[in-house]
């Protein structure tokens, strides 16, 4: 049995920094606990100019920076509540290198490589799924489909969901050191 006190889960927005945008910068930050209840739900204001909002996928608007947290603060928040726990995320990578810090120091249960949830959901790939699918398909819910963008809440409770329904299959198998299947790391997303 898991101890749900051990695991949140997490998602965030980035909007896009410099010239071209294409730089990523953190401006929102969700962590929900194992039940879904949201403990920390923040927007951040990045360090760097904002040149892309990227609010058709981010939800991320002009207006929500008035009232953002200055990044180095929201880090350290963030770090804080992460500390000592089972991280649950979909494709986290990008999270982690907006909150500048080496996913690798962390223990985490990535949804959108999990073996257990693309077998369970019946797609036939050896690449990450999308968390979009995942939830149609596992949870017979829609998400990531508001006409302003994704919300990181959704993203995360979403996450924790899908993690919950092979929870414990997952950690027995990681516990008695057989190999959890897990697909390449480094593969795009199926777009189905």
């Amino acid at each position: 049995m898991v101890d749900p006190s051990k695991y949140v889960a997490m998602d965030c927005e980035m909007v896009g920094l410099g010239p071209s945008g294409l730089e990523s910068g953190l401006a929102r930050c969700s962590i929900v606990d194992y039940s879904g209840k949201v403990i920390y739900d923040k927007f951040v204001k990045p360090v760097g100019t904002i040149t892309d909002y990227r609010t058709d996928v981010s939800g991320i608007r002009p207006l929500d920076m008035d009232t953002a947290l200055p990044y180095l603060i929201a880090r350290e928040e963030i770090l804080k509540i992460l500390e000592g726990k089972i991280i649950v995320g979909h494709d986290p990578r990008s999270d982690f290198r907006v909150l500048r810090t080496d996913i690798t120091g962390y223990n985490i249960r990535d949804t959108s490589s999990c073996k257990l949830l693309i077998t369970k959901a019946m797609l036939k790939t050896d690449r990450r799924a999308s968390l979009k699918i995942l939830c149609q398909k596992l949870l017979g819910k829609r998400i990531q489909n508001s006409l302003r963008g994704h919300s990181s809440v959704e993203d995360a409770s979403s996450a924790m969901e899908l993690f919950k329904l092979v929870d414990n299959l997952w950690e027995v198998q990681l516990t008695k050191g057989t190999k959890v299947e897990i697909v390449n790391r480094f593969e795009k997303y199926d777009r189905y």
